[in-house]
């Protein structure tokens, strides 16, 4: 018996060495997707799926957002003359100056002192007395020499009256805010920060209604005369890549 046990062994171990081999490359492959999803290459994973939802999240808080101001913008925007698409092809200045140049210029109806817009009416500077036949200079809203005159509408979109009225600029300090809102306006975080078209009774450069950013923060102390506003850009002032120049309204 032993030598009948010793001779089927001999004859089935060629058999399972094909086996083996056989099944060696599912083994192989099964193993690399255990490394995939168990080892290292798993963090990589979760990481590039939460990239994603993060993504999607922001793309949805955006929509969200534009949403709302459509609706309180909805009869308040004027009718715009465009000038046509153009690049930005250099940035302007040092560390304090926020400008570029781009690539449409007094061909296109470009002219100093006039608003410089992205996507749906979205502000993000002005012309500037540089102006040539094929380009122009855009002083950036993050610019400490850029102002405009702005309003604040509430962020949840339950009313068209303003939380506030002052005039955006940067400060010293390198942050975007808006000056001289009374202490008794309603301006809270989420807001949105549009162009009012005036500051006081002075009609200004940019007509009504362009957003601008959210509001960031609001603080005010019992020694202030003014609240004091931090805004959110809507834009970063090195994003913009197309832009349009509003020539009328």
């Amino acid at each position: 018996m032993h030598t009948i046990q010793l001779g089927a062994a001999e004859v089935l171990r060629p058999v399972r060495g094909l086996l083996g081999f056989a099944t060696s490359p599912l083994a192989t492959a099964s193993e690399r997707v255990g490394r995939a999803v168990n080892g290292d290459d798993k963090e990589e994973f979760e990481e590039k799926a939460l990239k994603y939802e993060e993504g999607a999240a922001e793309t949805a808080r955006l929509r969200q957002e534009n949403e709302r101001l459509r609706k309180l913008l909805r009869g308040e925007q004027a009718s715009f003359k465009y000038s046509p698409l153009g690049q930005v092809v250099s940035p302007v200045g040092g560390q304090l100056t926020k400008r570029v140049v781009i690539n449409i210029g007094t061909k296109d109806g470009i002219a100093p002192e006039q608003p410089v817009v992205i996507g749906d009416n979205t502000l993000i500077g002005r012309t500037t007395s540089r102006v040539t036949p094929n380009t122009a200079e855009v002083l950036l809203v993050a610019d400490q020499n850029f102002a405009a005159g702005v309003q604040v509408l509430p962020g949840d979109g339950s009313t068209t009256d303003p939380h506030g009225e002052g005039l955006l600029r940067t400060s010293w300090e390198g942050y975007l805010g808006v000056d001289y809102v009374d202490l008794n306006a309603k301006t809270e975080q989420g807001d949105f920060v549009v162009t009012s078209g005036r500051a006081g009774e002075r009609e200004l450069l940019f007509p009504p209604g362009l957003l601008v950013g959210t509001v960031e923060s609001v603080s005010s102390r019992d020694i202030d005369q003014y609240k004091k506003i931090i805004v959110t850009p809507a834009v970063k002032a090195d994003d913009p890549q197309e832009v349009r120049v509003i020539v009328g309204w």
